[in-house]
């Protein structure tokens, strides 16, 4: 009876120690997270946001087609506003001259006099001419000094007609062309006249055009990454006492697991022991000794 006497003394005793268990815990834990976090192999990837993309345009290039019906054909115009230039070709069925002019004054009634015009004659040449009057003789090229225009051309094949030409939208006494925002332009077609002459037009016609510039667009795409987490490239410290470990995803905010008084799982005495996993064991807890005795006192019991 004595022995079970010293044996329940030594339970009641153990009781009040102080339990460690979820720190010894929280320590392993943390240890090996930031082993876990050492070990992975560091990521090159960061968070992303919304891709860009950028959509080159070739601004050489024609961009738009603008159509000008006629009965029985029409005069088809491909342009493209670049670098404070037009750049047009004209395409004309049949054979004969084609042109394109900028009135005065864009609300015109009767457009042509005092319009400024380009003009191209097969077996000519593309020109500048000023529009003085309503007559074929008051249709007179522009003075050399004023004949700017670059990268001409006329060419007949296969029953159409086509004039190339590049002008620059605004020239010191001449009618601007607005190259972003609205135009009124005149249009006429005519047959071949002697010795590339000019004849009286056959056809004519006046139309609105709103002109924007051509330019490297840089497109905004909709979709957007989903984030990529960055993996710690710098190894992880296993905590320490009284010392927090830190778990790093990545992200701000991140959750921390407080890791105090480690060096308290050992309050039974002895030295600490490290397994060969490298993570502190700490001796066997008093808590766990109490209960195997408890149990042997009872089994003992039993037997009385």
């Amino acid at each position: 009876m004595s022995y079970l006497r010293a044996l329940l003394v030594f339970v009641s005793a153990s009781a009040v120690f102080p339990t460690e268990t979820s720190t010894f815990a929280a320590a392993n834990t943390s240890t090996n997270v930031a082993n876990a976090n050492a070990d992975m192999p560091p990521s090159t990837t960061g968070v992303t946001g919304q891709a860009q993309r950028r959509s080159a345009v070739d601004c050489t290039e024609y961009q738009h087609t603008f159509e000008m019906p006629f009965s029985g054909g029409s005069v088809v115009m491909d342009y493209v506003i670049s670098d404070d230039t037009l750049r047009a070709r004209l395409t004309r069925q049949g054979t004969g001259w084609v042109g394109l002019a900028v009135p005065e004054d864009p609300n015109c009634m009767l457009c042509m006099k005092n319009s400024d015009a380009v003009i191209g004659v097969p077996g000519g040449s593309v020109l500048k001419y000023d529009l003085a009057a309503y007559k074929v003789d008051g249709v007179v090229a522009m003075e050399e000094s004023r004949q700017t225009l670059e990268e001409t051309s006329v060419v007949e094949i296969d029953g159409t007609t086509t004039v190339t030409f590049v002008k620059k939208l605004e020239e010191e006494g001449e009618n601007a062309i607005n190259g972003n925002g609205p135009n009124t332009f005149l249009w006429a077609m005519g047959p071949e006249g002697f010795r590339g002459e000019l004849a009286y037009h056959t056809l004519k016609g006046k139309f609105q055009l709103d002109l924007t510039p051509c330019d490297i667009a840089t497109t905004t795409s909709s979709e957007t990454e989903s984030p990529t987490v960055v993996v710690p490239t710098m190894p992880v410290s296993a905590p320490t006492s009284t010392s927090e470990a830190t778990v790093s995803n990545g992200i701000t905010d991140s959750p921390t697991i407080s890791v105090d008084n480690i060096s308290d799982a050992t309050a039974g005495g002895g030295d600490p022991v490290t397994s060969a996993a490298g993570t502190t064991t700490g001796v066997l807890s008093i808590t766990a000794m109490a209960t195997a005795m408890l149990a042997l006192l009872l089994f003992s019991m039993s037997f009385m």
